[in-house]
């Protein structure tokens, strides 16, 4: 760090995804781990100098977000705390103590659902977040974090069926997905990820618990008219989620609880307040930003840019330009990004600010990790070349 710095931020050049870690007076936290299971951990080992952090959060259960944070807490680095969606404890305890049950339900809720063209497990996801109050529902579940800390341990001391590289092990490779298949490979292919989007929750947990860590759950609450709250006042706070130790809500179809997962929508947003010495960081995962909740936007602040930049964010950009009235111009953006055509789009190249990205699209230049520390209240590049997306 450069003399003098108290603050320091670090977008880690992980092949495909987000991997964000941020240093304030010593304490640190790592926002999501990229794609990699097997080498992030060495990058971060790397990249950052250290052989862990005090907070290690999970935005949503992409896996370009989630299992480098799986190889992370696998490889011995150390998280004191781990932070995890809310989302994932409705039928955590089915995942860890009856996963045939659970993934046979899930074929069921496959097989009757209209499909006529390949479905993205995220984008049902978002529709599902959208119409959730349409759906008439049964019954309620009620999971407590202790209820959860119980499922964990009981999991923990057997091993674990889920743990190979074969997702379609037995018991449930031979009845149930040959119909499946032939009746409609789009099926069959949702399948796939929701099982893959299962495994990524069933392992993280399990690894967050056994790594001894802290798991602390927040709760999205976009859609609803409550304040946020939880987190680490003055370092680290959610934006769209409150921190909860109790859940109380409908109970989800397997395939509707691993969509909402997996939702866009419902990535957890989190922000390092500014300090006197130290501007704001805003990072906003794949979020478009439409939930409810405020942002206070700030002179100076980082934001990491929207689902990599993609256009399919705009409306964040709207957001940001409506409530600042394009009076905040000295922002810096920063996305984190695998080699695509298609993004970044023109709202992040049009937004006000500087901007930097791990790597720009149309150059032969090679991937870099975007530091950045804050000297004067302000965000100075260290080894860092600015964008050139073309």
């Amino acid at each position: 760090m450069v003399q003098g710095s108290k603050t320091r931020f670090i977008a880690i050049a992980v092949g495909q995804g987000d991997a964000f870690f941020f240093e304030r007076n010593s304490t640190s936290a790592l926002i999501d781990g990229g794609r990699s299971r097997v080498g992030f951990p060495i990058q971060f080992r790397r990249v950052t100098g250290l052989d862990g952090v005090d907070i290690l959060v999970c935005t949503h259960n992409d896996a370009d977000h989630a299992l480098g944070l799986l190889g992370f807490l696998e490889s011995g680095l150390t998280a004191k705390e781990v932070w995890l969606p809310a989302s994932w404890s409705d039928r955590l305890d089915d995942l860890l103590l009856h996963p045939s049950e659970f993934v046979s339900e899930l074929i069921l809720n496959i097989e009757e659902i209209e499909i006529s063209r390949k479905m993205r497990l995220d984008d049902l996801g978002d529709y599902y977040s959208v119409h959730e109050q349409e759906i008439d529902y049964e019954q309620m579940n009620e999971v407590t974090m202790e209820d959860l800390e119980n499922a964990l341990e009981m999991a923990s001391e057997v091993e674990d069926p889920w743990n190979g590289v074969n997702l379609l092990s037995p018991p449930w490779y031979y009845y149930p997905l040959p119909r499946l298949y032939w009746r409609n490979y789009e099926r069959f292919s949702l399948f796939i990820e929701a099982l893959s989007a299962a495994t990524r929750i069933r392992q993280i947990s399990l690894a967050a618990f056994r790594s001894g860590a802290l798991i602390r759950w927040f709760d999205f609450i976009g859609n609803r008219e409550q304040d946020s709250s939880g987190g680490r006042a003055g370092f680290l706070i959610p934006v769209n989620a409150q921190e909860v130790t109790r859940i109380h809500r409908p109970r989800r179809s397997a395939l509707m609880y691993l969509a909402l997962t997996k939702s866009n929508r419902e990535s957890l947003v989190f922000m390092a307040p500014s300090t006197d010495d130290s501007p704001a960081i805003l990072f906003t995962a794949d979020s478009d930003l439409s939930f409810n909740q405020p942002i206070s936007w700030t002179p100076g602040m980082l934001i990491t840019a929207p689902h990599h930049g993609s256009e399919k964010n705009k409306k964040a950009y709207d957001r940001f330009r409506r409530e600042t009235c394009s009076n905040i111009k000295d922002v810096t953006w920063v996305r984190s990004d695998g080699r695509f055509k298609g993004r970044p789009g023109p709202s992040y190249l049009q937004a006000p600010g500087t901007r930097y990205c791990t790597i720009c699209r149309g150059s032969m230049l090679p991937k870099q990790n975007v530091r950045l520390v804050s000297q004067l209240n302000t965000w100075q590049p260290i080894s860092t070349r600015t964008c050139c997306c073309k």
